[in-house]
């Protein structure tokens, strides 16, 4: 740890982090270091969404001492790189209300130690009561059979997709499309079942795509730039810089973002 304050003896207010659970598939966002705080060091203290900078220390300029100046300076000057780069992923505030929690806050609850009482307020209440009722292994394998399936239902809270259950199609994969337009084309309740998950998952601004082959066309054109955010919104999102500078987003992070002098 590196003091970044003159008066270290004096209490100060800790600043603010944010722990980037969930958003590890999201290729706008980069975290630079994380800080002391009343949670743990590994809450992001400095990191860039798009051309956004957030620099969670709550002392001023004035009160920081030469490495925290230094830090700030250097922060700065990084964000200025990102002059194409912009914020993607819709992630509602949890202070501004209710909000579906990603599937990363279960990944420890219910696949690592089974414990549902853990994680009764993450799930819908006929989750819970279920999963209460099995031992810890039972619940360890149910999680890993269904956590491709999880969403907000009522109440954001999460709980099964049947829908996606049904074609098989995992939300957050992009094989998720292949199965759904596969569905789309067999017709009768297949069918029906593929449109409401590309109404409940697929990016808004395709949202008047209506045909299997204009959802194949529209595929082949954004497949490698999609990424599925489950931090708040639990949907599907093209990358506009991976897709104008013609390179995959999974290849396209971090300081290869920014952009050239």
């Amino acid at each position: 740890m590196l003091p970044l304050v003159r008066d270290t003896s004096r209490q100060w207010q800790p600043g603010w982090c944010s722990y980037t659970d969930g958003f590890e598939d999201n290729p706008d966002i980069e975290v630079f270091c994380g800080g002391e705080n009343e949670k743990t060091a590994r809450g992001a203290a400095c990191w860039r969404q798009g051309n956004l900078l957030h620099f969670g220390f709550e002392q001023s300029p004035a009160e920081l001492n030469e490495a925290g100046q230094r830090l700030l300076l250097n922060c700065i000057a990084y964000i200025s790189r990102f002059t194409e780069d912009r914020p993607i992923a819709v992630t509602p505030s949890v202070f501004a209300g209710p909000v579906g929690y990603p599937r990363a806050y279960l990944d420890r609850r219910l696949g690592q130690n089974g414990d549902a009482s853990d994680a009764a307020w993450l799930l819908s209440a006929q989750l819970v009561d279920r999963l209460q009722k099995q031992s810890r292994e039972e619940v360890r394998q149910w999680y890993a059979a269904r956590r491709a399936y999880l969403h907000p239902g009522n109440g954001l809270k999460l709980e099964v997709d049947e829908d996606a259950r049904t074609l098989g199609a995992s939300i957050d994969r992009v094989e998720f499309f292949d199965k759904v337009i596969e569905a789309l084309r067999a017709g009768s309740d297949r069918s029906a079942c593929a449109a409401r998950l590309l109404t409940r998952y697929a990016p808004v601004e395709a949202a008047p795509i209506d045909t299997a082959e204009t959802w194949e066309k529209w595929l082949k054109e954004n497949r490698p730039y999609l990424f599925f955010s489950d931090a708040g919104d639990y949907r599907w999102y093209v990358d506009p810089l991976g897709k104008k500078r013609g390179i995959p987003s999974g290849k396209l992070r971090g300081p290869a973002r920014a952009s050239k002098p």
